[in-house]
């Protein structure tokens, strides 16, 4: 055995505790103000305050967005998701806890915050989200309780691109070519240089 590994490693004191597990949180944006939040994507993180880190981080750069609106997974209730819009029910009342309510406008689509309503279950909280919300396009509901929503809106931390990716976009990588062009030649030599390049691929 070498000197190194005959080396015995010493130490004193309590070992620091492990890293949590990750849990799963679902995440939405919201790409303007006023703006509807529209489901994003999902991600794995031990808690809530580095799920609005990684959720700013990761989407945040993806896509410009003024908020981002999380939950943990297992808040989530959905009901049964339609091939047809789901017609409204006659389900009403106002007892009960807040739950935001999110609806899918088609299949194969991104859940959208539709609004609140009041209920004592997540049972109820879906058949009273389908009436208030079944407005002839909504084929499937979520709802959450209200008190386990949680929205960034930078104020703690930025949740936009800090330098400009929009080269990752067909319509940015095209704007880019154009600006690098036209710092050194004129509008018209690209013009003409856009169209002949688009005759010999296209």
């Amino acid at each position: 055995m070498s000197k190194i590994r005959e080396q015995l490693i010493q130490h004193e004191g309590d070992l620091a505790p492990g890293t949590p597990d990750t849990e799963h949180w679902i995440v939405y944006t919201q790409k303007k103000p006023e703006a509807r939040f529209r489901w994003a994507g999902s991600l794995n993180a031990p808690d809530l305050e580095l799920a609005l880190q990684f959720s700013s981080e990761h989407y945040g750069l993806d896509e410009a967005c003024v908020a981002i609106l999380t939950h943990h997974a297992r808040f989530a209730h959905d009901g049964p998701c339609g091939f047809e819009p789901l017609e409204a029910g006659d389900s009403a009342g106002d007892d009960g806890t807040s739950w935001c309510v999110f609806g899918l406008p088609r299949r194969g689509g991104n859940l959208e915050l539709l609004g609140t309503i009041n209920a004592p279950d997540s049972t109820e909280a879906i058949a009273r989200g389908t009436t208030a919300y079944a407005n002839g396009r909504i084929v499937q509901f979520r709802v959450v309780p209200e008190e386990h929503i949680t929205i960034s809106d930078g104020r703690g931390g930025l949740i936009w691109r800090l330098h400009d990716m929009n080269y990752k976009f067909a319509k940015g990588y095209s704007k880019g070519v154009r600006e690098k062009w036209t710092r050194i030649r004129d509008a018209e030599t690209y013009e003409d240089y856009r169209k002949e390049d688009i005759h010999k691929h296209f």
